[in-house]
C-alpha cells in the first residue's frame, strides 16, 4: 500500500511539471534588447499579454504579413490608375534611306549662222525628254535621330478585370488580419497558460516544501521515541528513508520552476538573464456556460472561420476572372515626342499622337479554359474546407466546456479533501506521539496531505487554463 502511495504521488507531480514546463516552449519567441540594469520585472496577466504582442518574434513576423497584404491592395488599385513613363534613344544609321527618280533630258538650244544652228555655239539649255540615265536622288532621313517620349496609358474598359482583382487583393486583407488575429490569441492563451503554470508550481514547491518540512519533524518525533525505547529501528530508518526520497522531489519540483520561468521569457520576447517576478494569483470563480450559445459565438467569431469564408470569396472572385478571361479589353495610350529631325527637316521639334487599342486573345492553347475549372474546383474544395471546419469548432467548444466542468467539479471535491486531509494528519501526529499509532500511519497520512494539495493545484489549474481556453475557441 505504502508503495502504490508513492507511485501515486510521484505521477500527480510528473503530470503537473510536464504540464507547466513543455508547453511554453510550443511558441517560438527571441529575445529583445533592454536597459542594462538589475531591476526586477513584475508582471500581472495583462501586462504580460501586452509584453508578448509587443516583442513576440512570432507575433512581429505576422505583423509583417498584414503589412504585405496592405501593399498587395495598393498595387490592385494602381490597375484603375494611368502609367506614365519616358524614354529617350539615339540612333545612328550607317545609311539614310532614299529613293531615285529619273531626271528630265536637256537639249543644247544653238545660235544662229545666216539662218542655220551653229553647232560650235551653245547659248543654253532645253527641257526635252526624259533621261533615263541620269536619276536624282532624295535622302529619306538624317544620319543622327534623337527622340524624348512620354507615354501615357490607361485602361479604358476591361469587363470588370481590374475591379476583381482589387477586390481580390481587400479580401486578401482580410483575411491576413483574421489570421492575425488567431495568432494573437493562441499567443494570449499561451501567456496565460504559461503565467498560471509558473504559480502552480510555485504554489506545488511550497507543498513540496513543507511536506519535507513535516517529514522532518516527524523523523524527529521518531528519533526521540526511539531514543526512548518506544520505537523500533525499522521506525526510524523508513522515516529517515522517507526523507530522503523527498528530496529529489525538492530538486525536481525547483528545477520545473526555473524551466517554466524561462519558457515564460521566452514567450514575452526578454532575455533570459532579466529577473521576472508575477503578481496576481489562482483564482477560481465558477461561472454558468450555454453550450449552444458558444457554438453559435464560436462559429461567428472564430478568426480561422472567418478567414476561409474570406478565401471562399476570392475563389469566387477567381472564377469570375477566368470567365471574363478571353474578352477583349480597351485603352488608351497617348504620347508625346520631343525629336529630331521633325519630319523632314533636321531641327528639334515635338509631335504628339493618340491611340485606341483593343486587345483579345483568339488562342491560348486552352489555358483559359484549364483556368476556368481549376477555379470552380478551388471554389468547391473551400466550400467543403468551410463545412468541415464549422464542425470542428462545435466540436472543440464541447470538449472545452466539458473539460471546464470536470475541472470545476475537480476544484470543489479537491478543496474539501485538503480540508479533511489536514485535520487527519493532525489527529495522527497527535496520537503517534501519544503512542496510539504507528510511524507507517502517521507517513501515509502525511503522504495522503500531499498528495490532497497536488490535486487541488492541478484541478484549480486545470480550470484556470479551461477558462481561458474557452475564451480562445470561441474567438473572443
Amino acid at each position: 500500500m505504502r508503495k502504490i502511495l508513492n507511485v501515486l504521488q510521484s505521477l500527480h507531480v510528473f503530470s503537473i511539471l510536464f504540464f507547466c514546463l513543455f508547453f511554453p516552449f510550443f511558441m517560438k519567441g527571441t529575445e529583445i534588447a533592454s536597459p542594462s540594469n538589475n531591476n526586477t520585472l513584475l508582471f500581472s496577466l495583462d501586462e504580460a499579454v501586452m509584453c508578448a504582442l509587443e516583442h513576440n518574434e512570432a507575433i512581429i513576423a505576422e505583423r509583417g504579413v498584414v503589412k504585405e497584404a496592405e501593399a498587395g491592395v495598393m498595387i490592385a488599385r494602381a490597375g484603375f490608375l494611368p502609367k506614365i513613363s519616358a524614354q529617350g534613344s539615339y540612333t545612328r544609321l550607317a545609311e539614310v534611306p532614299a529613293f531615285e527618280m529619273p531626271g528630265p533630258g536637256f537639249i543644247p538650244v544653238y545660235g544662229d549662222y545666216m539662218g542655220y544652228p551653229d553647232t560650235t555655239n551653245i547659248i543654253g539649255w532645253t527641257i526635252g525628254s526624259v533621261d533615263t540615265v541620269n536619276t536624282i536622288a532624295f535622302s529619306m532621313g538624317e544620319t543622327e535621330n534623337y527622340l524624348a517620349r512620354a507615354t501615357l496609358t490607361q485602361p479604358l474598359f476591361t469587363w470588370g478585370k481590374i475591379l476583381n482583382g482589387y477586390q481580390i487583393a481587400g479580401l486578401n486583407l482580410k483575411a491576413v488580419k483574421e489570421n492575425y488575429r488567431k495568432k494573437k490569441n493562441e499567443l494570449v492563451f499561451n501567456v496565460t497558460k504559461s503565467f498560471y503554470g509558473i504559480f502552480v508550481l510555485e504554489e506545488l514547491s511550497k507543498v513540496t516544501e513543507d511536506a519535507y518540512e513535516q517529514t522532518k519533524r516527524h523523523v524527529d518525533v521518531v528519533e526521540k521515541r526511539y531514543n526512548a525505547g518506544l520505537a523500533s529501528d525499522f521506525d526510524l530508518l523508513r522515516a529517515q528513508v522517507q526523507l530522503k526520497n523527498m528530496e529529489p522531489q525538492l530538486i525536481k519540483v525547483g528545477n520545473g520552476l526555473e524551466m517554466a520561468e524561462k519558457g515564460f521569457k521566452t514567450i514575452l520576447g526578454l532575455p533570459q538573464e532579466r529577473v521576472t517576478e508575477l503578481k496576481g494569483e489562482l483564482k477560481y470563480e465558477p461561472f454558468e456556460v450555454d453550450v449552444e450559445s458558444l457554438i453559435n459565438e464560436a462559429i461567428t467569431n472564430r478568426p480561422e472561420i472567418k478567414s476561409l469564408s474570406l478565401r471562399k470569396q476570392m475563389a469566387e472572385k477567381v472564377l469570375s476572372l477566368t470567365k471574363r478571361a478571353n474578352l477583349p479589353d480597351v485603352a488608351l495610350i497617348a504620347n508625346y515626342d520631343y525629336k529630331k529631325p521633325l519630319y523632314f527637316e533636321n531641327e528639334w521639334g515635338t509631335d504628339w499622337n493618340v491611340t485606341i487599342v483593343a486587345r483579345m486573345p483568339i488562342f491560348t492553347g486552352l489555358e483559359n479554359l484549364g483556368k476556368n475549372k481549376q477555379a470552380r474546383e478551388r471554389v468547391r474544395e473551400v466550400r467543403h474546407y468551410l463545412g468541415m471546419l464549422e464542425n470542428m469548432v462545435e466540436l472543440e467548444v464541447r470538449s472545452v466546456c466539458l473539460k471546464l466542468k470536470e475541472a470545476e467539479k475537480l476544484v470543489e471535491s479537491q478543496k474539501e479533501n485538503v480540508t479533511q486531509a489536514e485535520k487527519a494528519l493532525a489527529i495522527v501526529e497527535k496520537r503517534y506521539e501519544l503512542g496510539l499509532a504507528t510511524s507507517l500511519e502517521a507517513m501515509d497520512t502525511q503522504l495522503a496531505v500531499t498528495m490532497a494539495k497536488t490535486n487541488y493545484l492541478r484541478a484549480l489549474s486545470d480550470y484556470v487554463i479551461a477558462e481561458a481556453e474557452l475564451e480562445k475557441v470561441v474567438g473572443k
